[in-house]
C-alpha cells in the first residue's frame, strides 16, 4: 500500500514537473496578443513582426520626438542589452491621448516574449543596473522604471512584464503603464483591431 501511494505522489509530481516546464518553456505564439494591453483611447496603432521592422518605419520618427534632445530609438536601443527579448517578436506601438495635464501624449509599446517572462522577470529582480528601480507591483505584475539621459527631462520610460508580454510606456506620468496592465487584466477596456469581433 505505501509502495503504491509513493508511486503516485511520484507520479503527480512528475506531471506537475511537466506542466511547470510545458507553461515556462513551450508557450505558444498567440497572434495578434500585444493588442490585449492597448487601451481602447489609444488614437493610433502600428504593428510590426519585430523590433528591426520597428525601427525601419515611420512611426519611429514620432518616438524619436518625444524621446526629445535629438536622441532616437535606436540609439536608445543599440545601447540596452535587454532589446534581444524582443527583436524576434511581434511588437505593436500605439499612441494614448492626454491623461493628465501634461505637454506630450504617452506611447505604449507591447511586445510578445512567452516562455522567455519568468526567466526575464527573475533577471529584472535580481539585477543591479543603473538607471533600473523596481517601483512594486500592480496586482501581481512587477513593474519597473528606467531613468536614461536618452529620454527627455520630465518624460518617464516605465515598464512591466505579464505572463506573456513586455509592457512599456513612455510618458509624462509614470503611472501611465498602471492603464495598459488595467488593460490587460480585463479592468479597462482593450483596443480593438481593425474587423475585429466585439
Amino acid at each position: 500500500m505505501n509502495k503504491a501511494r509513493l508511486s503516485g505522489v511520484i507520479g503527480l509530481g512528475g506531471v506537475f514537473l511537466a506542466l511547470t516546464a510545458w507553461f515556462s518553456f513551450f508557450q505558444p505564439f498567440i497572434p495578434g496578443a500585444v493588442y490585449a494591453a492597448i487601451p481602447a483611447q489609444a488614437t493610433f496603432t502600428h504593428k510590426a513582426n519585430n523590433l528591426e521592422e520597428l525601427l525601419q518605419s515611420p512611426v519611429c520618427s514620432q518616438i524619436d520626438k518625444a524621446l526629445g534632445a535629438g536622441n532616437s530609438l535606436a540609439t536608445l536601443l543599440d545601447s540596452n542589452p535587454w532589446t534581444g527579448l524582443a527583436a524576434d517578436s511581434e511588437i505593436v506601438i500605439a499612441d494614448l491621448p492626454f491623461r493628465f495635464s501634461g505637454q506630450n501624449k504617452a506611447w505604449a509599446a507591447v511586445s510578445w516574449v512567452g516562455w522567455r517572462s519568468p526567466w526575464l522577470r527573475w533577471k529584472l529582480e535580481s539585477t543591479r543596473a543603473e538607471g533600473l528601480s523596481f517601483l512594486g507591483k500592480h496586482a501581481v505584475w512587477p513593474v519597473w522604471k528606467y531613468e536614461t539621459p536618452d529620454v527627455a527631462r520630465g518624460t518617464s520610460l516605465t515598464f512591466a512584464l505579464t505572463d506573456n508580454l513586455f509592457i512599456a510606456c513612455l510618458s509624462e506620468n509614470p503611472t501611465d503603464i498602471l492603464l495598459l496592465l488595467d488593460t490587460y487584466d480585463h479592468r479597462a477596456p482593450a483596443y480593438k483591431q481593425q474587423g475585429q469581433q466585439p
